[in-house]
């Protein structure tokens, strides 16, 4: 419980405890959640604590958001009660790039979506006008087609559209060629193509075309960043792996837990059986088993001893 005890100096909760007021809020990634019981089990244990104004749990993310009274309740308590009940919590801090990469998912669905809704009229108003199904349609019908099909395509280029010829511009100005030049051709050529056939009536409409093309090039750089996504989400998931805290050696040999964000280069630190290394390094002394199996695929232990570098 002593590392429990780091987390109640100021220096230490800056980084992720908000103040306002005399209430404290934090957010806590919580492991060992397996079901909504767990999450039950955690707001129902917080909130008997008379210093608890909220807590709040979310079961997708595995984050408890919490605010209690800070002069009533210390942090390290907080998380005991969490760990009496067999819960582990860490503070969770946004990770910027994912942020930044889900913001650019959200926005790429929201093109998507635009692009497959408004490509499902386009093409209605522009079968219509196609000969095979062109039996019985006036003049003035026709001409209303063409425009709604103009109307309806016009967004799917310039907001669904835009990352292929804010890419093809850049590429432009550095002098390569890439896929989102030819994309850029194919989809603004087409598209001028349609508005001269919508204001002339000659020739045939290409706005379902582009709606098509944009809708499938879309879906797959969708796919592709939610892949990404998923691969950052994990690659996050192993800074979490890391130890909060670690045993200092001093001078005389005495250990003392400090923070992992307190270690500098040449300290020497304790690791003691079962726990986990919290830093690259080599062994000085002893010898053991360590599991590197997310590091090599090793899924067995591998003997180090004295003179070894570890990870």
């Amino acid at each position: 419980m002593d590392e429990l005890a780091l987390y109640d100096r100021p220096e230490v909760q800056a980084p992720f405890v908000r103040h306002e007021g005399d209430l404290s809020e934090a957010t806590l990634l919580v492991e060992g959640i397996s079901c909504a019981a767990c999450g039950w089990l955690i707001e129902k244990r917080l909130s008997r604590l008379p210093a608890v104004a909220e807590a709040r749990m979310n079961l997708s993310t595995h984050r408890l958001h919490v605010r209690w009274r800070g002069d009533q309740l210390a942090l390290s308590q907080l998380l005991s009660e969490l760990h009496a009940i067999g819960y582990v919590a860490h503070p969770w801090q946004a990770d910027r790039a994912a942020e930044r990469l889900a913001s650019e998912n959200r926005l790429a669905l929201r093109q998507l979506g635009v692009a497959g809704l408004l490509w499902f009229q386009a093409m209605m108003a522009t079968m219509a006008t196609w000969p095979e199904f062109n039996i019985d349609l006036s003049p003035q019908m026709h001409t209303i087609l063409r425009w709604v099909a103009l109307f309806l395509t016009t967004p799917i280029v310039f907001y669904s559209c835009a990352p292929f010829f804010r890419g093809a511009l850049r590429d432009l100005r550095s002098r390569q060629l890439t896929m989102d030049v030819s994309v850029s051709l194919a989809i603004g050529a087409a598209y001028v193509a349609g508005i001269w056939t919508a204001v002339t009536g000659a020739g045939e409409l290409y706005f379902d075309a582009v709606g098509m093309f944009a809708l499938f090039l879309l879906a797959g750089r969708y796919l592709e960043r939610r892949a990404r996504e998923r691969t950052a989400a994990a690659t996050a998931q192993l800074v979490n792996l890391l130890p909060a805290s670690c045993l200092r050696l001093g001078d005389d040999g005495q250990s003392q837990r400090i923070m992992l964000s307190e270690l500098r280069l040449t300290d020497r630190i304790l690791v003691r059986p079962g726990a986990v290394i919290p830093a690259d390094g080599r062994i000085l002394e002893g010898h053991s088993s360590i599991d590197e199996s997310l590091l090599t695929g090793e899924y067995l232990p591998q003997v180090r001893s004295a003179g070894d570098a570890v990870t």
